[in-house]
């Protein structure tokens, strides 16, 4: 009879086709042993599951581009895979693949930003690492509403209070979410230290800490420097610290302060102004933080450089003198 062919025929197709949804699902979920290597891949912003397959396929990271096209279709989320740089491990099954851009397990990228470090480094190296475009970072963190409204306390930029360290963010990562991480940390470390007692606030102290850092990079040193900064501050004495000037000069600065430059009208010039600039000057380590915090229990006023790292101190102005022509001399040596 003609409808028992054609229920047969039917029966035949549907169990073709249950065979072919069998194959395909257990391939997608259980497939081992491909792809050969680890390899990493990146998925751009707008581009849809039949493409993401094909590049998958193209790329050697699947046998099939509808291996993994139709299983993902079928569950309905094919728009929920999210963009970004993924590494995929060798003999990564189809589904554990769509899982990572399922969830957005995208492969993040390792930045370090050294102690010491401004707003303007950072930058260059948030660029190179493909994280966030110069530009974009410079416009946020030199944002001073937003700056004031991210430290609780009016300054002119994030400069000195996003904390240098290692991160790991993903590339595209936004502005907001680099920034976010850096204050995160510096906000962990404020939360460790012992800040009772203090007459200065947040900003003084991280500004001090900056001046510090740019300062001496001996841990020996820096309560000393310190210090002196206290000290200098309580009589009325201007800074001079040759690091603010470098800063006011900003990318002007060539490698070598001549008497013009300490000179040049900005906030930053401790040449000029009395007491400390209006912000930090850098990105100020825990080590310099806590030496802002505790200053050394010394009359010291003044130092110079010894050539090697490690200065000389003093309580007078003489004593400054006769250090800066011993070092003066033994430069010429």
């Amino acid at each position: 009879m003609n409808w028992t062919r054609e229920l047969n025929w039917f029966l035949a197709v549907f169990a073709a086709l249950v065979f072919v949804l069998i194959a395909l699902f257990s391939w997608f979920y259980f497939l081992d042993g491909f792809p050969a290597e680890t390899k990493n891949i990146e998925i751009k912003k707008g581009v849809g599951l039949s493409a993401i397959a094909k590049k998958l396929e193209q790329e050697g990271l699947i046998r099939r581009a509808e291996i993994f096209f139709f299983p993902a279709l079928l569950s309905g989320s094919q728009r929920k895979l999210k963009h970004g740089a993924y590494m995929v491990s060798a003999g990564e099954a189809p589904y554990s693949i769509y899982r990572k851009l399922r969830r957005g397990e995208v492969l993040l990228t390792k930045v370090t930003f050294p102690e010491g470090i401004t707003l303007l480094n950072m930058a260059e190296i948030l660029e190179a690492s493909q994280i966030v475009p110069r530009k974009k970072f410079l416009a946020l963190v030199k944002d001073s509403e937003y700056s004031t409204e991210k430290i609780g306390t009016e300054v002119l930029s994030l400069e000195g209070f996003l904390f240098p360290e290692t991160y790991f963010f993903a590339p595209g990562c936004p502005a907001e979410k680099v920034v976010e991480a850096m204050l995160k940390s510096l906000r962990e470390v404020w939360s460790t230290l012992d800040i009772s007692g203090g007459e200065l606030g947040f900003r003084e102290i991280i500004t001090i800490a900056s001046l510090i850092e740019k300062e001496t990079s001996l841990p020996q040193e820096k309560p000393l420097v310190s210090a002196v900064i206290r000290n200098r501050l309580k009589k009325g004495m201007r800074l001079e610290f040759d690091p603010t000037v470098i800063y006011a000069l900003s990318e002007k600065f060539d490698g070598d302060i001549k008497k013009k430059d300490i000179k040049i009208h900005s906030p930053y010039n401790t040449y000029i102004i009395r007491g400390l600039p209006p912000g930090p000057i850098a990105a100020p380590g825990l080590d310099s933080i806590r030496a802002a915090l505790n200053p050394a229990d010394v009359d010291y006023l003044y130092f110079v450089s010894n050539g090697d790292k490690s200065h000389t101190f003093s309580s007078n102005y003489k004593d400054h003198l006769s250090a800066l022509r011993r070092t003066l001399k033994k430069n010429k040596k």
